[in-house]
């Protein structure tokens, strides 16, 4: 008796923090997952290896997510068969340095809103066109609640930046539904990784403090977000922006 046919998905940033959790959670839901890494080909095997041991299928893929000609082969080897049912633009495409505003140059500025971007644009345009021709598919975008407004000084590029993945989502999300194609959000406030592990406690222990859930996120959080917009049970869900930060957002206690 053949084996079922898994459905094929694209994690960016996929070897570590909340792309490793999603990649591994998506993979225990049946998945067929690429994992994409840029440079640290260790970690994404790594996740390919425990995905494995659990008898799930998933590979590593290396690529650029800015490059539109990286883009194009990302999708083709999450889609060998033509088919592309998910793909979660998780990568950290344009990094930043908390900077007033009254010093950042126009010119670094400038780098993170169009990298923001552009490390989804051209993903999502050719994950687009697969998912047409089969009238299904659903994409995910990993934004921040700072694109609601300053958490801290200096945060005016990355919350511009976040901001502009939001709006460039719903647009996406008017245009896809009528193909059978769904887009959505997740939103995470702070989420405890390895790329967060600077952070002092005691700010951390703040931030805990100020959530109605009294914690902070872990990766696997924002994981079973992504994994819930994807499933079945939100497909009436799309042009949504869903924060995953335990309240902190509407709390002003």
């Amino acid at each position: 008796m053949a084996s079922p046919v898994r459905p094929n998905a694209l994690v960016t940033g996929g070897s570590r923090g909340i792309g490793a959790a999603t990649s591994l959670r998506l993979a225990a839901a049946g998945f067929r997952v690429a994992v994409n890494y840029h440079s640290n080909r260790a970690a994404a095997d790594e996740v390919v290896a425990k995905i494995e041991a659990d008898g799930g299928s998933a590979i590593a893929v290396r690529g650029d997510v800015r490059a539109a000609d990286d883009a194009a082969a990302l999708i083709e080897q999450a889609a060998p068969d033509g088919r592309l049912d998910a793909l979660v633009c998780n990568a950290a495409a344009a990094s930043f340095v908390p900077t007033p505003l009254g010093s950042l140059p126009w010119s670094d500025f400038h780098a993170k809103v169009a990298d923001e971007l552009a490390g989804v644009y051209s993903l999502a345009q050719r994950a687009l066109g697969l998912m047409a021709e089969q009238q299904h598919g659903s994409i995910v975008f990993v934004s921040s609640t700072v694109a609601d407004g300053p958490p801290a000084p200096g945060m005016a590029a990355h919350g511009t930046a976040k901001a502009a993945l939001n709006t460039f989502a719903r647009f996406l999300a008017c245009e896809a539904g009528p193909l059978g194609v769904r887009v959505n959000v997740v939103a995470p406030g702070f989420v405890r990784t390895e790329a967060s592990a600077g952070i002092p406690e005691a700010l951390q222990r703040h931030l805990a403090d100020r959530a109605p859930l009294r914690r902070v996120a872990e990766a696997e959080d924002v994981a079973r977000a992504i994994a819930m917009l994807i499933g079945d049970d939100a497909g009436f869900v799309t042009g949504a922006v869903v924060p995953v930060d335990g309240g902190s957002t509407v709390s002003r206690m």
